[in-house]
């Protein structure tokens, strides 16, 4: 009697062998949708590890392989099935779908079922997201939980998507709150006295930012071939537009704690001024969370890092330079926007740095 086909998305047996001391490979084969059976292996120091190893990468690729979204499916299960159809979208926008649905998303109702996503649950998870994380935040997630229970949706799992009859969220999303110049010395020495910031590497990066107003992603990804310390002069890359390409002079403080931090060296993968403890370039967003952390342990009121920068506008503006010249500093296009919402190419020469050295030393 022939033996029965293995079924598609599947595996059969399990070998588990030795091959060298202390090295072990789980393998199987598995068929994939084209119908082919195909070799897949693990390794790993134990018998135990190698074959959990290779069912957890077994998982994976059943995860992956376009397994119909079903009403027993999981909210967690069904965000990654919604990601790896918008695999096509440009990068930045795939990693703003997956920090919502990780970060907002999952820890919230992830273990929900596609069938239990009602109307009313999902109201109330918007309504909660709004409370904890302002009228942004619950606008994309309703965005993109949208775009997920379409998905189910299309699959027949539900018989329509849930959310579109979510009510609107009011509210509009509150712009970061300035950080008073007479408050900013006092914060900043409690920046320095902190022991976390110091474990993750992350102190010289906030007096940097507090420093200078650059974006935290333009800090994150800052490198030392850009930092002309003999000039005090930093270049700013990466940016959002053409006018945040920049050169500026910075703070003769911020110059000294760059120096230091440039005889000190360390692990750097990438070249930059700020990476990770582990040498690797700094993930804006973790960088973000670290500082909120910050902010709890310090009782502290909702600074977030682009408060830096509407302090630093402010304290250029009361120091006598044009909209022009700040715009120019901040990397902003328009200086309407500046004036509006905030208060050359090499910017401002020393009279810039000079007034933020000033603010800084208060």
């Amino acid at each position: 009697m022939a033996r029965p086909r293995t079924p598609l998305s599947s595996y059969g047996a399990v070998s588990l062998v030795e091959v060298e001391p202390g090295k072990w490979r789980a393998r199987t084969r598995y068929r994939f949708d084209d119908g082919r059976l195909r070799q897949v292996e693990r390794f790993a120091t134990s018998r135990a590890k190698a074959e959990t190893k290779l069912k957890a990468a077994l998982v994976d690729i059943q995860l992956g392989a376009g397994v119909d979204v079903k009403r027993e499916t999981r909210i967690r299960d069904l965000g990654r099935r919604f990601l790896e159809a918008k695999a096509g979208r440009a990068p930045r926008t795939l990693d703003a779908y997956r920090h919502t649905i990780d970060r907002v998303i999952v820890p919230r109702i992830g273990d929900l079922a596609v069938s239990e996503a009602t109307t009313d649950r999902l109201q109330r998870f918007i309504d909660l997201v709004a409370r904890e994380n302002g009228p942004g935040a619950a606008k994309t997630a309703r965005a993109v939980l949208s775009g997920m229970m379409g998905l189910a949706a299309r699959s027949d799992a539900i018989r329509t998507n849930p959310v579109r009859e979510l009510a609107a969220v009011e509210g509009k999303a509150k712009g970061a709150i300035q950080i008073p110049l007479d408050e900013l010395s006092g914060l900043l020495e409690t920046v320095r006295a902190d022991e976390r910031l110091a474990e993750v590497d992350m102190t010289d990066l906030v007096l940097f930012v507090a420093g200078t107003g650059v974006r935290i992603g333009e800090a994150c990804n800052l490198v030392w071939t850009g930092v002309d310390l003999e000039k005090g002069t930093v270049t700013i890359g990466d940016a959002k537009t053409d006018a945040g390409e920049r050169c500026i002079r910075v703070p003769a403080g911020v110059v000294g704690m760059l120096t230091e931090r440039r005889v000190k060296g360390g692990l750097n993968l990438d070249g930059v001024v700020f990476p990770t403890v582990l040498g690797k370039r700094r993930d804006p967003r973790r960088a973000a969370a670290e500082w909120a952390d910050f902010r709890k342990r310090h009782n502290l009121p909702g600074y977030t890092f682009h408060s830096f920068r509407k302090t630093v506008a402010t304290a250029l503006d009361q120091a006598g330079l044009t909209p022009r010249d700040i715009a120019e500093y901040l990397g902003h296009a328009d200086p309407s926007l500046t004036m509006g919402v905030y208060m050359s190419k090499t910017v401002g020469g020393t009279r810039a740095a000079d007034a933020l050295d000033s603010v800084l030393r208060n």
